[in-house]
């Protein structure tokens, strides 16, 4: 049913947004809902108190922070996103990279899934990242979900995505 109120319409997925993740089985897998709130989740509730500037709102600084304090980050897009540019994106990490002093450590390449292009990646100082995910659009795990799993593993266990088509005797 959500699906099909939004196919064609919704670019950001709202109600298959929605509808996924108030499945009992996600939030239990994402550890979320714990508390079992009587309302379900929704992007923007009357909970939180968001503005309309909140869209604004320059996350650099921030992201320059957490790198400083030692926290790897990784910056990711979708290479068919419509919403939010991939090359608008990797220019504002590569600028805060520079920022930052950081110099290429891995040069803009391809990165590897299951034999094929997973996307192209870009990384900085060992502690900055920007990568991409090929066939995928602004919600890249609802575009390209075995792509996105392994970007996020990759990035959970402190792995670099592999730029090579050969498996890794770990996967």
């Amino acid at each position: 049913m959500a699906t099909k109120l939004s196919v064609g319409i919704d670019v950001c997925m709202t109600w298959e947004r929605r509808f996924y993740l108030n499945l009992p089985e996600v939030q239990k897998a994402l550890h979320a809902n714990r508390t079992n709130l009587p309302y379900p989740w929704s992007m923007c509730s009357s909970v939180v108190n968001y503005s309309d500037t909140d869209g604004n709102i320059d996350m650099l600084p921030l992201l320059k922070r957490i790198v400083q304090n030692h926290i790897p980050v990784w910056v990711f897009s979708g290479d068919q996103d419509s919403v939010v540019p991939l090359l608008g994106s990797r220019t504002l990490i590569r600028e805060l990279a520079h920022d930052l002093n950081f110099k290429v450590t891995v040069p803009y390449g391809a990165w590897f899934h299951k034999g094929q292009v997973g996307g192209w990646a870009t990384e900085y100082g060992n502690l900055l990242t920007f990568a991409t995910v090929r066939g995928a659009a602004h919600m890249v795990p609802y575009a390209q979900p075995s792509r996105a799993l392994h970007l996020f593993s990759s990035f959970v266990r402190g792995r670099r995505l592999p730029n090579t088509t050969r498996p890794s005797i770990d996967d």
